[in-house]
C-alpha cells in the first residue's frame, strides 16, 4: 500500500479565532457578515469516567491492532480518505464521500506535532496513518474555480482537489509560513486580521471525522487474527485512539477508586487540549488497573466538584488520590481548578461502565454541596421512602439497587454547575450534557440506569458497545456531537425573514434564510400550525391557571419553538418534511418536497413598451417557447448572459448544465449519487426580505384551496400548494436570467439579489363565495417588487394557477417612471375614483436610492422622490407627485422605500387618505375627494405634515416604514394618530444616528385641500423619561406631565440606552409599527447586544417590543407598570426583529406573534373606536 508522504520539522503557527469577518456591506446582511456575526468560540470540555472495577478486566476476543503499512481486503478504496460529520464509520458499499489519498495535504494528520507546533521528535506517524482516523476542519480547494469551500464530492474530478486541514495554518509553501487563500492557493503572509481566518473556517465550520478506506477494510476484515484482551485493555485501546484522531476537544479522564477504599474516584488527567500533552494522557491512562468497586455515582459526583471549582473529596481519599486538578488550597482544604474558562463553554462527561453500581453512597452532606439537589436516598441500598424516585431506572419496588446517577445528570444539564461566586467562570450558566456508554452490559437494571442518565443528562440516547471497534465508533460519534454543537453555537445566524409572517386560520408560514459565504443563499418555505393549551402551570405569571395559551405547534403535534432559544426546536418536525428539520433551513419545507420534474418558466419575446409599461409579445408563459429548459431553443447564450462560457461539467456544454441546474436538477452534481446529473436539487434561494402572498382559490373552511407564492433572490417567484408543499410552478423574469449563472457558479463575493420584494395578490371574487372561477369573472394577479434586486414591478396573471401569464413589467427609469428607483415599496391595491370611473389602481412610492447606503448624513436623492398610483390593469400611471414633473409636490427631495400607508376613512370601500414617510425624516399627506367628479390631477391634495430629521449626523433619522394610524377621541380633541419608528435599515449596526419612536397627532380628519402645516420636534414632547407612568415622580409632576403631552402635537421616546441615559447604543426601528387596542406595539434592533436566550450565541443583536399607550406613552404591557424599562420586553430571538402581527384564530383567540415568538393579544387598554379602515386587496 502507498503511503503518505511525511514532511521534516517546520513550525505551525495555529490560528486561535474560527470567526471570518468579510468585509462590511451597506446592506441590512450586515449583521450576518461582519463582525456582529462572530460567536464566541472554544474547545469542548469532555471529562471520560472508565469503569475500572473488577469485572472490567474479563477477556473476549477482538482484532489485532492496525498495522497500516499492511492492505486489507474490503469494498472501500484503500487509497481513500472517507469522511463523515457525525464520526461514524461510513459504508464504502454506498458512501461516495472520498477523496483521494494523493490530495491530502493536511500534515497534522500524517505527521505528529507537539503543542508548540513542531514536529515530535523522533519523527511520529500522524493518527491518521497510525489509527487509520483523524479529525479536523476541513476545506477543499477548487481548482477550477480558484477558492477554497467545505469539503464535498459531487464528481470523481472532486476527488483530486487537495484537501487541507485548519491545524495546518501557517505551515506551508518555501518559508513554511503559508495560509489557504482563494486564487493562489496559499499566501505567504498572514490574514489581515490574525484573529481572522479564511471564511472556509468561519464559525468552526467543515469539523470532520478522516477515515482511512485501508483502516474502514481493516474493520470489516474477518481475516484479520484475533487476540484476546481485557475489557478495560480494550477501552483504553479506544481512549488513545480518540485521543490522537481528534483535535479542537480538551478531555480528561477520571477512574474509580481503589478496591479496599470504595471513595468515589480521583481525577487522573485534568481536562486539558488533547494535543498539549498527548504522551502525559497516554502514560496515565496505562496506569489504570481492573480491581476496584463500581462507584459511578459517587465518581460523577467527583467530576461535578471538579466542572465547579468545588473542594475535593472523594478524588483526596482515593487511591490512587488526585493526580492532578487540585491547586488551590483554603484553610487546609484542596480545591479543584474547574476546566471552565469561558461562560460559553460546552461541557460534557462521558461514562463508561460494564455493570450496575457497587459501593456507591452519596449522604445528605454530600448532596447539600450541590445546590438544589434534592433527590431523596441516594444509595445503592435498599430504602423504604415511598417518595424516592431513584428506582424508575429499576421499574420495581425491590430492587436492591436503588443509585442516583441519573439525577445528578439531571441536575448538571439543568442546573449551574459553578454557581460559586468565587469561579472564574461564574457569569452566565455552566450545563453538562452526559453520554452514557454500557460496555458489555448485560444487566437489564444497569442498561436502563445508562439509559435515564443519558436522556435526563441531555444526551437523548444511550450507547452501548461489545467490542474495541464498536468503541471506537462510539467515541468519535460523540466527539462530533460536541463539535457539532460548537459549530451551530458559532456559526451565523439563522434567521427568519424580517417580514415573515403569512397566516391563514390556525397555519403559519414561515419563509426562512440561511446566510452564507457565497453570492446564493439558502432558503426555505415551512409550515407550521398556531395552536393552544391551557395556562394549567401558570407559565405566564398572571394567576390565571384556566386561560389558553397560543403556541407554535409542528406537524407532530409538539411545540415547534425553544422557548430558550425563541427559534425553531432541534425537535420539531415542520408540515410536508418526512423528517424533523429543527431550526434546519436547508431540511425539510418545501425543498424536500422538489422533484425532477418542474414546471419552470420565463419569458424570451418582445415587449411593447408605452410610457414605462412593457407588455409581452406572448403572455402565457407555459408556452414551449417560455420553458426555463435546455430544449427550448428561444434561450440564447446572450440572453444568458454565458456567451462564451466553458462546461461546467466535462462533456456538458455550460448552457445545458446551467438549464438543468435552473429546472431543479442538481446537474454539478452536489446532492444525490456522485457523478450523476439528473437528481433532484433539493434547493431553493433566500427570500430575504420578501413577504410570501397566500391566495385561496376555493374549498371550504376546515380545508382551504390555498397556494402560496414565494419571491427569492435567485430570481424565483415559487407557486406551492399548501396542503403539500408542492411547487406548482416557478417563473425567472427574463431581465434576471443573466443572474442564474452567479447563482449556479456561487463564487463568493456581492451577495445576490433578484426578486427581493413582497409578492402582492389582488383577489378578485366577482361573488363573493370564495371560490376562483374566471367564468364569472375572478381574476387574481399578483404584483412583485424587486427591492434591492432592481427597479422593475411584475405583474402577473394567476387565476389559472396552472396556466400563468405575465401581464406587464413596469420598468424604473423609463417612459413616465423615470422617478422609479429600486422597488422597495410594496405595492398596495386599492380602489378610487377617476372621474365618475370607479378603479382599482396599485400604490406604491418611488422606491430607494441605493446612494443613501453611503450618506451618513441627510442627503437629497436623485430617484425615488415620487408618489405613484397606477392601473391595478394595465400598470399605466394615473397620477403621480413628487419630482418626476405630473404632480410637483415642495421638499419631497428624499427617497421613499417606504409602502404607502392608505386609508379609507369615510368607509366606502375607497382611500380617501395617503400617508408618505421618506428617507428624509419626513411624512407627506395626500386627501383624496371621490366626490367631485373631477379627474385625479384635480381630487388629490397633499403636502408636508413633518419633519424630524437634522444636517447633523447624529440627527439624519430615516423612515424606511409607514406609520401606523388609528383615530382617537381625547380629551384634547379628536385626532389620528401616527404612530413611526425612524431606523437605519441598510446599515443596522449604525450606532451614530440618534434614533427615535414618535407619536404625531395629525388633528385635521376630515378632508383637506390646502393648509397642510409642518410639525417638527419642537412640536411634540419629550417622553423618554416615562414620567406621565409615574417613573420618578409623584401625583403632581405626573399631572403636569400629561398636560403637556396633551398640548403638545405627539410625543417621541429617544432609543437611548436606558441604563445610561444619554448613551446612544444604536438602537432603531426596523419594521411597521401596529396600533392595536389603543397600544402602540413596535418593534427595535439594537446591534452589538446580546440576546436574553443566551451571551454566547452569535451576536445578531437584540430585538425588543414596546407596548405603549398611544396617549401618553405608559407603559401598557404586560403589567402597567409606570418604570421606563417596564415600557418593552427583550425578545428571546437575536437579529432584527420582524412586525408585530396579529392572528385571530377561528376559535376567536387574538395572537400577537413577532416571528416565531407568540403570546396571547390581550393588552388590556380596551379597543379605542376607528372610523376607517385600510383595504389593500380586494
Amino acid at each position: 500500500m502507498k503511503k503518505l508522504h511525511r514532511l521534516n520539522a517546520v513550525f505551525a503557527g495555529l490560528m486561535l479565532s474560527s470567526s471570518f469577518i468579510p468585509a462590511a456591506s451597506a446592506e441590512d446582511i450586515e449583521i450576518y457578515t461582519t463582525a456582529a456575526a462572530s460567536g464566541t468560540s472554544s474547545n469542548p470540555n469532555i471529562m471520560f469516567i472508565v469503569d475500572t472495577s473488577g469485572s472490567m478486566g474479563t477477556e473476549s476476543e477482538v482484532k489485532e491492532s492496525y498495522d497500516s503499512t499492511r492492505t486489507y481486503a474490503g469494498k472501500c478504496d484503500s487509497d481513500g480518505i472517507y469522511f463523515t460529520d457525525d464520526g461514524r464509520l461510513p459504508d464504502c458499499s454506498i458512501s461516495t464521500d472520498y477523496f483521494n489519498r494523493e490530495a491530502l495535504e493536511c500534515d497534522h494528520a500524517v505527521v505528529g506535532y507537539d503543542a508548540s507546533g513542531y514536529i515530535i521528535s523522533p519523527l511520529q506517524d500522524g493518527s491518521l496513518l497510525m489509527i487509520g482516523t483523524y479529525s479536523d476542519q476541513l476545506a477543499q480547494y477548487d481548482s477550477e474555480k480558484k477558492r477554497w469551500r467545505e469539503l464535498k464530492i459531487g464528481t470523481s474530478d472532486d476527488r483530486d482537489f487537495d484537501v487541507e486541514c485548519f491545524s495546518d495554518s501557517g505551515i506551508h509553501g518555501d518559508d513554511k509560513k503559508l495560509y489557504i487563500d482563494d486564487t493562489t492557493q496559499y499566501t505567504s503572509t498572514t490574514p489581515a486580521d490574525p484573529d481572522v481566518p479564511h471564511n472556509v473556517w468561519a464559525g468552526g465550520a467543515g469539523n470532520l471525522q478522516l477515515f482511512d478506506g485501508n483502516y474502514i477494510n481493516y474493520l470489516n476484515d474477518d481475516t484479520v487474527p484475533l487476540v484476546w484482551k481485557s475489557y478495560l485493555e480494550q477501552v483504553k485501546a479506544a481512549v488513545e485512539i480518540m485521543v490522537r484522531g481528534n483535535t479542537r476537544v480538551d478531555i480528561g479522564l477520571m477512574q474509580f477508586d481503589g478496591k479496599t477504599q470504595a471513595n468515589g474516584g480521583p481525577v487522573i488527567y485534568p481536562i486539558l487540549d488533547v494535543g498539549a500533552d498527548r504522551n502525559d494522557f497516554f502514560s496515565r491512562l496505562k496506569t489504570m488497573t481492573a480491581d476496584n468497586y463500581t462507584t459511578l455515582s459517587e465518581t460523577y459526583y467527583e467530576a461535578l466538584l471538579y466542572f465547579g471549582g468545588k473542594a475535593a473529596y472523594f478524588g483526596e481519599m482515593s487511591v490512587p488520590s488526585n493526580q492532578t486538578g487540585t491547586t488551590r488550597t483554603v484553610n487546609g482544604t484542596k480545591y479543584y481548578d474547574s476546566p471552565i474558562s469561558s461562560e460559553c463553554d460546552k461541557n460534557y462527561i462521558v461514562v463508561l461502565s460494564d455493570g450496575k453500581p457497587t459501593k456507591d453512597d452519596l449522604d445528605a452532606t454530600r448532596k447539600g454541596v450541590l445546590t438544589g439537589f434534592d433527590t431523596g436516598s441516594c444509595s445503592t441500598d435498599i430504602t423504604s421512602s415511598t417518595s424516592d424516585d431513584n428506582r424508575e431506572w429499576w421499574k420495581s419496588d425491590t430492587s436492591s439497587i436503588d443509585n442516583c446517577l441519573d439525577e445528578l445528570a439531571e441536575w448538571a444539564h439543568t442546573q449551574d454547575v459553578a454557581e460559586d461566586a468565587s469561579i472564574k467562570a461564574h457569569d452566565g450558566v455552566q450545563n453538562i450534557t452526559t453520554h452514557t456508554i454500557g460496555f458489555q452490559l448485560t444487566d437489564d437494571g444497569a442498561k436502563q440506569l445508562m439509559r435515564d442518565t443519558a436522556i435526563k443528562g441531555g444526551a437523548k440516547q444511550p450507547y452501548f458497545a461489545s467490542n474495541e471497534a464498536e468503541l471506537i465508533d462510539i467515541f468519535n460519534t460523540i466527539i462530533a456531537s460536541t463539535l457539532q454543537v460548537n459549530t451551530t453555537f458559532s456559526s451565523p445566524a439563522v434567521s427568519v425573514n424580517a417580514f415573515n409572517r403569512s397566516t391563514h386560520l390556525d397555519d403559519l408560514y414561515f419563509t426562512l434564510f440561511k446566510p452564507g459565504e457565497g453570492n446564493h443563499w439558502d432558503g426555505n418555505l415551512k409550515k407550521y400550525k398556531l395552536s393552544f393549551a391551557v395556562d394549567s402551570a401558570d407559565k405566564d405569571g398572571d394567576g390565571d391557571t384556566t386561560e389558553r395559551l397560543p403556541f407554535i405547534s409542528d406537524q407532530l403535534k409538539s411545540a415547534a419553538v425553544d422557548d430558550s432559544t425563541g427559534f425553531f426546536s432541534d425537535s420539531s418536525m415542520s408540515y410536508w418534511s418526512p423528517a424533523v428539520d429543527g431550526k434546519e433551513v436547508s431540511e425539510g419545507g418545501v425543498v424536500s418536497v422538489f422533484t425532477t420534474t418542474r414546471n419552470v418558466y420565463t419569458f424570451t419575446g418582445s415587449y411593447a413598451a408605452t410610457d414605462g409599461v412593457y407588455v409581452p409579445s406572448n403572455k402565457v408563459l407555459t408556452s414551449i417557447s417560455n420553458a426555463l429548459d435546455k430544449s427550448n431553443t428561444s434561450l440564447t447564450d446572450a440572453m444568458l448572459g454565458i456567451s462564451g462560457r466553458l462546461p461546467a461539467v466535462a462533456g456538458t456544454t455550460y448552457r445545458d448544465t446551467l438549464l438543468d441546474w435552473a429546472s431543479g436538477l442538481d446537474a454539478l452534481s452536489q446532492y444525490g449519487t456522485a457523478n450523476t446529473y439528473d437528481d433532484v436539487r433539493p434547493q431553493m434561494g433566500d427570500p430575504l426580505h420578501a413577504e410570501p402572498a397566500l391566495v385561496q382559490y376555493g374549498g371550504t373552511l376546515a380545508s382551504p384551496d390555498l397556494v402560496a407564492y414565494v419571491a427569492t433572490n435567485d430570481g424565483y417567484l415559487h407557486a406551492f400548494d399548501v396542503d403539500n408543499g408542492k411547487e406548482i410552478f416557478s417563473f425567472v423574469p427574463q431581465e434576471l436570467l443573466p443572474d442564474l449563472p452567479t447563482a449556479m457558479d456561487n463564487l463568493g463575493g456581492k451577495k445576490l439579489y433578484g426578486l427581493d420584494g413582497n409578492v402582492v395578490a389582488w383577489i378578485n371574487d366577482v361573488k363573493g363565495d370564495g371560490t376562483i372561477n374566471a367564468s364569472d369573472g375572478d381574476h387574481v394577479y399578483l404584483y412583485i417588487g424587486q427591492r434591492r434586486g432592481g427597479s422593475n414591478i411584475y405583474a402577473l396573471d394567476v387565476t389559472e394557477r396552472s396556466k400563468p401569464e405575465l401581464l406587464w413589467v413596469i420598468k424604473g427609469g423609463t417612459g413616465k417612471y423615470t422617478e422609479l428607483g429600486d422597488t422597495w415599496s410594496t405595492v398596495n391595491v386599492e380602489k378610487i375614483k377617476d372621474g365618475a370611473t370607479e378603479k382599482t389602481v396599485l400604490v406604491f412610492g418611488g422606491g430607494y436610492d441605493a446612494a443613501q447606503d453611503s450618506a451618513g448624513a441627510r442627503t437629497t436623492d436623485s430617484v425615488g422622490r415620487t408618489v405613484y398610483i397606477a392601473d391595478a390593469l394595465t400598470g399605466k400611471r394615473l397620477w403621480s407627485a413628487g419630482k418626476d414633473g405630473a404632480s410637483p409636490t415642495a421638499d419631497m427631495e428624499y427617497s421613499i422605500p417606504a409602502r404607502v400607508k392608505p386609508l379609507d376613512i369615510s368607509g366606502d370601500g375607497l382611500m380617501d387618505r395617503l400617508y408618505v414617510a421618506d428617507m428624509g425624516g419626513q411624512i407627506f399627506r395626500f386627501d383624496i375627494n371621490n366626490n367631485n367628479g373631477s379627474s385625479l390631477s384635480s381630487s388629490i391634495t397633499g403636502g408636508r405634515i413633518l419633519d424630524i430629521a437634522g444636517t447633523a449626523a447624529e440627527d439624519a433619522r430615516r423612515f424606511y416604514y409607514p406609520p401606523d394610524v388609528a383615530l382617537v377621541d381625547a380629551d384634547d380633541g379628536k385626532y389620528h394618530a401616527l404612530v413611526v419608528t425612524s431606523g437605519f435599515r441598510a446599515h443596522p449596526l449604525n450606532d451614530v444616528i440618534h434614533d427615535r419612536i414618535y407619536m404625531v397627532k395629525d388633528r385635521k380628519t376630515g378632508l383637506m385641500s390646502s393648509g397642510y402645516k409642518t410639525l417638527t420636534e419642537a412640536d411634540l414632547h419629550d417622553a423618554t423619561d416615562n414620567i406621565a407612568g409615574g417613573d420618578g415622580a409623584d401625583d403632581a409632576t405626573r399631572d403636569v406631565e400629561l398636560a403637556k403631552i396633551a398640548g403638545a402635537e405627539g410625543w417621541y421616546i429617544d432609543l437611548e440606552d436606558e441604563d445610561n441615559p444619554g448613551t446612544w447604543l444604536g438602537e432603531k426601528g426596523l419594521a411597521e409599527p401596529l396600533i392595536l387596542e389603543g397600544v402602540a406595539i413596535v418593534t427595535t434592533y439594537t446591534p452589538n447586544v446580546t440576546t436574553a436566550s443566551s451571551s454566547c450565541q452569535p451576536n445578531v443583536g437584540l430585538g425588543k417590543v414596546f407596548f405603549l399607550d398611544i396617549l401618553d406613552a405608559t407603559p401598557a404591557y404586560p403589567a402597567n407598570l409606570d418604570k421606563r424599562p417596564q415600557r418593552h420586553i427583550e425578545l428571546t430571538r437575536g437579529g432584527i426583529p420582524p412586525s408585530p402581527n396579529v392572528i385571530i384564530t377561528k376559535d376567536g383567540e387574538p395572537t400577537l406573534c413577532v416571528g416565531p415568538e407568540c403570546t396571547a393579544a390581550d393588552l388590556g387598554l380596551g379597543v379605542r373606536k376607528t372610523y376607517w379602515s385600510e383595504v389593500e386587496n380586494e
